[in-house]
């Protein structure tokens, strides 16, 4: 073997222990992130303000006049920030008193609170009551310029990954010629597609929404002949797990029942395939 076919080798096992490690750590990875992302977002967007407004109501002379001393009956040297400096003999356990609310109300405790409001949420506006108040809402929001533009189609958007029961149909999995014939793509029918689009194809057409990979938020939405797509019996999850995972992941009713009929790329293939053409005596 040549010098030459050692480095293509050697590079050729690189290559492939970089995209198994990769394969090995994508799923993790994205899992942790998307963990991240959810906890930045309770933990910034929602406790931090609870906290403060919590923080802020325990220390509001309201609280003090009314609970803390009419009600717990503290002294005015426990609800004010200076410590031992009245003049008076040292007491034990005196602290400025922002310490003493931080205290009773951590940070833990507006994490929590957060992850209750969430809840309380999603139980409230599952209801038929919670639904018209929620139409209601929607209806003032989408008068406000700009809000109105961006809004509906952020809407839809959650709705299509986090929503059980929509009007989407995108439990409807599919596979699809896309982009060209021959590759095949995974998606969901959104829509019947396109009035338009049907009559000058001359037959129904429907709207397919392909997600990408890594990040199946983002993709394309496409518009092809109804009787061109072929229905899959696979799960929302299944499909957005195959795509997260960069086709990993195989549903299991998709793996294929003679997995040896695949070709088996050995470790040497590449050194074989190059001594094979060096022993051919064709140009």
């Amino acid at each position: 073997m040549t010098r030459s076919n050692k480095k293509k080798k050697k590079r050729g096992r690189l290559s492939r222990a970089f995209l198994t490690g990769l394969a090995t750590l994508l799923p993790t990875v994205l899992t942790i992130l998307i963990l991240t992302i959810a906890y930045n977002f309770l933990n910034d967007k929602i406790a931090d303000p609870l906290n403060n407004l919590i923080h802020k109501s325990l220390s509001s002379q309201l609280a003090k006049d009314q609970l803390w001393q009419g009600v717990l009956g503290m002294p005015d040297w426990q609800l004010d920030e200076v410590v031992d400096a009245s003049g008076l003999p040292e007491r034990a356990g005196d602290i400025p008193f922002s310490e003493y609310v931080e205290g009773i109300a951590p940070h833990w405790l507006g994490f929590l609170l957060a992850l209750v409001l969430v809840f309380s949420v999603g139980i409230l506006f599952r209801g038929y009551l919670g639904r018209q108040v929620l139409k209601g809402l929607e209806a003032l929001i989408q008068q406000i310029p700009l809000i109105k533009v961006i809004y509906p189609y952020a809407k839809q958007v959650t709705e299509f990954f986090f929503e059980e029961k929509n009007k989407i149909e995108y439990e409807t999995a599919v596979a699809v010629e896309y982009p060209r014939m021959g590759i095949w793509s995974l998606g969901f029918v959104t829509s019947s597609g396109f009035k338009t689009v049907s009559e000058v194809a001359g037959e129904e057409v429907v709207a397919i929404f392909i997600p990408s990979s890594p990040t199946p938020i983002t993709g394309y939405t496409i518009l092809v002949p109804k009787n061109t797509v072929i229905p899959l019996d696979l799960s929302v999850d299944e499909v957005l797990r195959f795509t997260i995972s960069a086709g990993v992941i195989l549903p299991p009713n998709q793996v294929p029942d003679a997995a040896g009929i695949q070709r088996q790329i050995p470790a040497d293939d590449e050194s074989g395939q190059e001594e094979r053409d060096e022993a051919d005596p064709r140009p």
